[in-house]
């Protein structure tokens, strides 16, 4: 695999031409990548960053928000770096629910126009590029049956909640054993000769024919400022949710609608995931509903147990989807961080030997846990939450536009309009209620709910989002209802792909990685089945 580093000091800009060109080395970006590589297409990987974080690369990432409070930080839910927001993530997987995809009439603008069954093919391939036990199969009740286990007699009732499994990214290469997947780290061996990765490359705008009607290529510059062409018969955009949706409003021609916007759909339908405590249980007697809904190792493996709205009770209530699970605050002297650290040599001492030393019951419980009944590592806690987590509505209001403000390659910064809802809200305090009244039911502890949660306020405003920006290109066979066709491609831009969770009709209530990859997976397998294939002598014998 070629390596072009165009970050200062690096190579010389040279012609660039390819068959596709993939914006963005993230879980999409990356994936697309491996996935055609040894495929007798000329494939050319761009990212914006390096291998090392960069002050000038983050500040690319700036915002101008007009909406509902997002993270501060940026950089805690963007990365412009070599594997982009892998770098950051908290490796949690798991797929999303056969509702999600349905056009439910209590959900505007609810539907996909695929069915979850057809993705399980690629959920199940992307185990492989996200270092899992399994694809697909494991986050309901099978799951007791993949790890080997008996399930619990006692169980939330089917009609209202269901049991829900997450599961942890791996990346065996690395010397931390439950280090997750970084897609960056790695990703020279798993690219063939075929794909030349350059770097220091930050996209700007696409490039088309004069009518709009097919993709001519990309824009890009490198940070001495120039800008530079490179010619591509496809171009597939995976650099997120937000800067997908940012690049084709800064495409196509001054006195036209931007690039596949032609009916003003790229950059609306804004969701993330609203994440926070809605209740708290006391620690004293926790010990049991820590072991059920906390982690399982599954063949060196680590699943996250947890619950999730059945689909009945969304259907009779008109709710979201929604899903819950058990929040853990640290306690400052738990002797697992202690350990780590003085492993690593790292130690802060004498307070992690004094930490260890003083918690010697916890890690032989810990120790048996972990090597005789195969969970998770017990910690020392300060607090034991009640997380829940919720889709959103879809709305055309909430939107990214573009900002007056330029970043210093003179493009427009994106214009974050992210909204919530009354529903959103509703779901949660119906989900935090009835996790309350079924372990009760159960005989688990009762949580003591939230003031927001029992006085039925709004979402707190210290909810903001999680680095699951959804929606902006979404997916429709209508173009006047989407960006995307049911290919990944923009309507009426041949050549013109999207890839990421951009382009998710709606977010359910589950992490988005895994989706990401399982749908680059297939949009791979379009590129490689295109029949002019390939894509880039085609162009350029009907330009000669």
């Amino acid at each position: 695999m070629p390596i072009i580093d165009l970050q200062p000091g690096g190579t010389i800009v040279p012609l660039l031409r390819c068959d596709v060109c993939i914006v963005g080395s993230g879980p999409a970006g990356a994936t697309l990548a491996r996935e055609l590589s040894n495929s007798g297409l000329s494939v050319v990987l761009l990212e914006s960053g390096g291998e090392q974080r960069n002050p000038e690369n983050d500040a690319l990432n700036d915002i101008e928000n007009i909406g509902r409070p997002r993270a501060p930080d940026q950089w805690s839910v963007r990365n412009r770096i070599l594997g982009g927001s892998s770098h950051t993530w908290g490796g949690r997987c798991g797929p999303f629910d056969a509702i999600d995809f349905e056009q439910r009439d209590w959900v505007d603008h609810s539907g996909w126009p695929i069915a979850m069954h057809e993705l399980d093919p690629y959920m199940d391939r992307s185990a492989s590029h996200l270092g899992l036990a399994v694809g697909s199969g494991y986050s309901d009740q099978r799951f007791w049956s993949i790890a080997g286990r008996t399930a619990p007699e006692a169980e939330v009732a089917a009609n209202r909640l269901l049991p829900f499994f997450w599961q942890f990214s791996r990346d065996d290469a690395e010397s931390y054993p439950f280090e997750y997947m970084r897609f960056g780290r790695h990703i020279a061996k798993h690219l063939g000769s075929n794909v030349t990765l350059v770097t220091g490359a930050t996209a700007l705008r696409v490039l088309a024919n004069d009518a709009s009607t097919k993709t001519r290529g990309l824009e890009f510059a490198t940070n001495d400022r120039r800008k530079h062409s490179l010619v591509a018969g496809a171009v597939a955009l995976c650099a997120g949710g937000i800067e997908n949706a940012r690049i084709l409003l800064n495409s196509g021609k001054p006195d036209r609608p931007a690039l596949g916007n032609d009916r003003d759909q790229v950059g609306r339908y804004l969701m993330d995931h609203l994440r926070g405590p809605a209740a708290v249980f006391s620690l004293n007697g926790s010990a049991a509903l820590q072991r059920r809904f906390g982690r399982y190792n599954v063949q060196g493996h680590f699943f996250r147990a947890g619950l999730r709205l059945s689909p009945t009770i969304q259907r009779e209530e008109r709710l979201l989807n929604c899903a819950a699970w058990l929040g853990e605050v640290l306690a400052p002297d738990d002797p697992w961080d202690a350990l780590r650290r003085l492993a690593a040599r790292k130690p802060r001492l004498p307070e992690d030997a004094i930490s260890v030393v003083r918690n010697i019951p916890l890690m032989v419980r810990g120790t048996i846990d972990y090597f005789g009944a195969r969970n998770g590592l017990p910690r020392k806690l300060q607090e034991l939450t009640l997380e829940c987590m919720c889709e959103q509505v879809p709305d055309a209001d909430s939107r990214i536009s573009l900002s007056d403000r330029r970043d210093r390659f003179g493009m427009r910064l994106p214009k974050l309009d992210w909204r919530s809802h009354p529903d959103e809200a509703r779901t949660m305090h119906r989900m935090a209620e009835l996790v309350a009244s079924e372990f009760s039911r159960i005989g688990f502890p009762v949580p003591v709910l939230a003031d927001w949660v029992r006085d039925r306020a709004p979402i707190p405003e210290s909810f903001v989002d999680v680095a699951h920006p959804t929606g902006t290109t979404r997916m429709s066979s209508d173009p006047s209802r989407g960006v995307v066709n049911v290919d990944c491609q923009v309507h009426g831009v041949e050549g013109l792909y999207v890839s990421g969770s951009s382009v998710f009709p709606t977010a359910g209530h589950c992490n988005p990685t895994q989706m990401i990859v399982a749908m680059a997976i297939r949009l791979a397998d379009h590129l490689k089945d295109r029949p002019e294939r390939p894509i880039l002598t085609e162009m350029l014998v009907h330009a000669g």
